[in-house]
């Protein structure tokens, strides 16, 4: 979300506030304000909680933690560039056994998870449905940004039983 779409929308949820602020405004009884008081200090609080919760449904890639185990649907790779001063990121598509909506989870890049999910795509393309799982968290101080050291390690592996044809 650009600077201008957040100032914009800031001033949206604050609009109500200050018409409710000049409505109740010049209460002298005691309930009036303390009514005042109330909407002023609980109206951003909800305003806030809405935003955040708002961007977690429209389909933004969540940078909160991957499942324990998932299925893996699919992946996208952005490497790191330094000579622009990209950061790289890890785009994956995933859904576990209990939703049956796919999710697109942000991680850093790491070599590792890189080398990881070519494997797995491979084995993707030859029809095996893939199977991730989630390890502990792991120090990574260097590293920030969206799911930065909180994924830990994570492995794929191929669905026991029948599996797909291959992709032609």
């Amino acid at each position: 979300m650009s600077l201008i779409s957040t100032i914009g929308l800031t001033l949206v949820y604050l609009a109500p506030v200050a018409l409710i602020a000049l409505l109740l405004g010049d209460g002298k009884h005691p309930l009036r304000r303390w009514l005042l008081t109330a909407v002023l200090i609980g109206l951003p609080v909800f305003y806030v909680a809405h935003y955040l919760l708002l961007q977690q449904i429209q389909g933004w890639p969540s940078t909160e933690p991957l499942p324990r185990q998932f299925q893996l649907l699919a992946f996208d790779i952005t490497e790191p560039d330094p000579v622009t001063g990209r950061d790289g990121r890890i785009l994956l598509w995933v859904k576990t056994a209990n939703d049956d909506q796919p999710r697109v989870h942000q991680l850093n890049y790491r070599k590792s998870l890189h080398q990881e999910l070519v494997t797995a795509g491979q084995r993707q393309a030859k029809g095996h449905l893939q199977i991730g799982t989630r390890g502990g968290p792991r120090n990574t101080s260097a590293t920030s940004g969206p799911g930065a050291g909180s994924q830990g390690t994570i492995r794929f592996r191929d669905v026991e039983g029948p599996s797909l044809p291959p992709k032609q």
